[in-house]
């Protein structure tokens, strides 16, 4: 075994702007409307980062010259701190409003979430139309941007279809994508089947304009007309196979469309619908992976109607070399609490698709495009509004939250993908909420934790009355109150900022909150997810409790014995081990695996202030197990705790996470006896006699007491210095002074330097601790002396001697 220790010693000889939404249009919300926004989810404020304008209308005949859009509060009025965009706000309505600034970047990934109200969900596209998008653009009109009303959904463009004497003059291609929001994506979700084949389906015009009159011009009304199956000429246009003439969907749908592109609009032949006569040809719009889905007319499981639909949106940067980026959206994935949408069947579930989008369509060389939000309203007088709140901004700031659940007595943690998900009845349980601020460019602020506890489990209090405590990246901790505890929901605003810009208190925090598992029935206890909202300023997240299972309490125990809990060690022996011999059982004549073959049990080793496991497979009425404690721990943890001549109590128990069992605790007794051992102590500093200008003493000496010495066991040794020499302000080298040693008084002197001096050894491996003092030996002239080469300068110098005591060969 080589032993060594080292000593080293000391001797001394941004700013925040806001723009208002400016809108000419403010229609009122209708009495249904301001229904649904009392009950709204709460949302971010957005007037410091959304703005519009009236917008620039393409020529004469373009009749969509209007903004409906507007920031209201959850009570209908317009104000500067209102959480929710009304895009359309009565009949025949549209508008749109965007990032104030391009402040969506292509090239980074990004997600927005937010909630969308369509309607009352009677199926009625009367009162339902037309639809809400989700919109990138680029367009040159900027904040102003705004396509066609009604089947436009205020991003496409105007099918501007005139009647005169003798006949219908269809729209023209180019006029139709002119008129639409230039260098754009629209991922847009779309209430009305604006078809030429529905025999409901007639021209529209937003002047209120009977059809037919002469001289006069009208949307057709045929968007989503699907004609014919057939995409063949589609892909020939640089179309993705899943693109499609329009697209169905009784009550809805979800698509991506290209506004801004000519070839979005194709021209289809009407000319047996007498209903568009004198009109013989109409346009259909290209729609990108269309879905079908229940925007409208939704009900939840238990028939509860749904008029908030929670939408996440993701955006995933083209690879390089590539312009195909990609748009995921997860629709109806939260319910209006914020907990997880689990319905599996009916019109209320979960769907999601991913869908490649093509960059070259938003015309951006920076990658730097505007987002926002357009929509439009049918002609009916009992349309409803189309709203939208939002929980996050993209390239705002982005942050998640996450949910475990930490069986501390069966040591082990439960997550959603977790296999095992069961604990026991008087179970000590950590509920843990991570919050994670991902990516941004202002901190996450103000964030409000509502946390709705599981059921069956109750909060256990420390001994100041706190049941929780937040930990935040940078170290510090707050205490979350007992008080703050209402109705098994815990709410506390957090006391500082997350995020990586100056004032946060780092990205991440833990909230960890103490809690009991309860069920004193005979049957086990299934416990459903409990949500958890994080509410900030500028950003709202939300996660779930995994689900659990709390076992019924079983009949029999789980018995640990130890075979030996007296046991000697000793101290730095080659190959020590420290085997902690152990017999574990169940009471009542069971056995292990009744219901497999084995059973899986985790042992819980504790020695000193930390915490050890192990696993093992037990079998069969009685398991025997030994368990190597050193082999576990770190060699100089090991001997750190197990010092020589020490005595420790290391003490045992079994778990059995299946079944909730714990066993009792046995404890083993450890003396440390002594085997082989080297150290070194040694003063810190060392100071030498000051010197005045022109004295020309040649060695200096020690000034104050200095102690040397090494304690053996065992053990030969040598002891070696080193020094680099002594500086002036640690900076600059004094080559006028050095260190020097001799160990008697006819020795001679041997000058320091970084390379190892022996200043003493010992060839005898003694059976008995023997400790030589070195430095008491030294005199006025011996020992560590330094020696002027020449004149100084007045200062101080100072310098660092490293020590070094390595075990050597043993004397023959």
């Amino acid at each position: 075994m080589k032993l060594s220790q080292i000593f080293k010693g000391l001797i001394i000889a941004t700013f925040l702007f806001t723009i208002l939404p400016s809108t000419n249009v403010n229609a009122a919300l209708t009495n249904d409307d301001l229904a649904v926004l009392s009950n709204a989810p709460n949302g971010i404020g957005i007037s410091n980062y959304m703005s519009n304008a009236k917008p620039n209308v393409y020529d004469s005949k373009d009749i969509y010259d209007t903004n409906s859009a507007q920031i209201v509060d959850h009570t209908g009025s317009n104000s500067a701190n209102g959480n929710v965009i009304a895009l359309a706000s009565g009949k025949n309505t549209y508008g749109s409003m965007w990032s104030t600034d391009k402040s969506f970047d292509i090239n980074k990934e990004q997600t927005i979430s937010a909630w969308l109200y369509f309607g009352s969900g009677d199926g009625s596209s009367d009162v339902n139309s037309e639809g809400i998008a989700f919109v990138l653009q680029n367009d040159s009109n900027g904040i102003s941007a705004l396509g066609a009303g009604l089947e436009g959904i205020g991003v496409y463009g105007y099918d501007a279809s005139r009647v005169n004497f003798i006949a219908g003059t269809d729209a023209d291609q180019s006029y139709i994508k002119n008129t639409a929001i230039q260098n754009s994506i629209a991922l847009e979700f779309d209430t009305d089947k604006n078809n030429f084949y529905n025999s409901n389906n007639k021209p529209l015009n937003n002047n209120n304009v009977k059809f037919p009159t002469l001289y006069s011009y009208y949307s057709l009304n045929g968007f989503d007309t699907q004609f014919g199956t057939s995409t063949s000429n589609l892909t020939a246009l640089g179309f993705p196979d899943t693109a499609r003439y329009g697209s169905g969907g009784t009550y809805g749908h979800i698509a991506l469309a290209y506004p801004g592109i000519a070839n979005s609009y194709q021209l289809g032949d009407i000319s047996e619908y007498t209903a568009f006569s004198p009109f013989k040809k109409g346009y259909g719009l290209v729609h990108i992976s269309p879905q079908a889905n229940y925007l409208i007319d939704a009900y939840d499981e238990q028939n509860n109607p749904i008029y908030w639909h929670h939408v996440t949106i993701k955006w995933t940067p083209a690879a390089e070399g590539s312009n195909d980026a990609t748009l995921t959206y997860y629709f109806n994935d939260k319910n209006l609490d914020y907990s997880d949408n689990t319905t599996t069947k009916g019109d209320y579930k979960p769907t999601t698709d991913t869908i490649k989008v093509d960059t070259t369509k938003l015309n951006t060389t920076d990658g730097k495009v505007r987002w926002g939000f357009t929509a439009a309203n049918g002609p009916s007088d009992s349309v409803a509004s189309k709203l939208v709140a939002l929980d996050s901004i993209p390239d705002l700031l982005y942050a998640d939250a996450d949910a475990s659940i930490t069986d501390t007595t069966l040591n082990k943690t439960i997550n959603a993908d977790s296999t095992d998900k069961t604990v026991a009845n008087g179970d000590k349980l950590s509920l843990n909420y991570q919050l994670n601020y991902l990516q941004g460019n202002v901190n996450w602020e103000n964030i409000a934790a509502k946390i709705k506890l599981p059921d069956h489990v109750t909060l256990t209090p420390d001994s100041n009355g706190n049941v929780a405590y937040i930990t935040y990246a940078d170290g510090t901790k707050e205490a979350i109150s007992q008080s703050e505890l209402t109705d098994q929901t815990l709410q506390h605003t957090l006391a500082k900022t997350l995020g990586n810009k100056t004032g946060s208190a780092g990205t991440t925090a833990k909230i960890t909150i103490s809690a009991t598992a309860n069920n004193d029935t005979t049957s086990d206890i299934d416990v459903d997810k409990a949500v958890a909202t994080f509410t900030g300023s500028n950003q709202i997240s939300s996660t779930n409790s995994p689900e659990f299972t709390i076992l019924a309490p079983k009949q029999y125990t789980l018995d640990l014995s130890n075979d030996n809990s007296d046991i000697d060690l000793l101290y730095k022996a080659d190959n020590a081990t420290l085997n902690l011999e152990n017999t574990l059982t169940y009471s009542d004549n069971h056995s292990f695996g009744d219901n497999d073959s084995t059973t899986n049990i985790i042992y819980q080793i504790t020695a000193g202030s930390k915490t050890y496991n192990v696993g093992a497979t037990a079998s069969g009425s009685s398991f025997k197990q030994t368990i190597d404690l050193k082999s576990l721990m770190n060699d100089d943890d090991f001997w750190n705790l197990f010092t020589l001549n020490s005595a420790q109590k290391v003490t045992v128990k079994a778990i059995d996470q299946a079944n909730g069992l714990i066993s009792n605790t046995v404890t083993y007794n450890i003396t440390t006896k002594p085997n082989k051992m080297l150290s070194l102590e040694v003063s810190k500093s060392l100071q030498f006699q000051d010197v005045n200008y022109g004295d020309t003493t040649k060695y200096l000496t020690r000034k104050n007491d200095f102690d040397l010495s090494v304690t053996s066991l065992k053990s030969p040794w040598q002891l070696t210095v080193t020094t680099n020499g002594l500086y002036s302000n640690s900076k600059s080298l004094n080559n006028n002074l050095a260190l020097v040693y001799r160990q008697y008084n006819d020795d001679n002197f041997t000058t320091l330097s970084n390379e190892p001096t022996v200043i003493d050894q010992e060839s005898t491996a003694h059976e008995t601790n023997v400790t030589e003092n070195i430095a008491d030996e030294w005199t006025k002239s011996t020992g560590l002396l330094l020696e002027q080469l020449n004149v100084s300068p007045a200062g101080q110098y100072t310098g660092t001697l490293t020590w070094n005591v390595a075990e050597s060969l043993p004397n023959e």
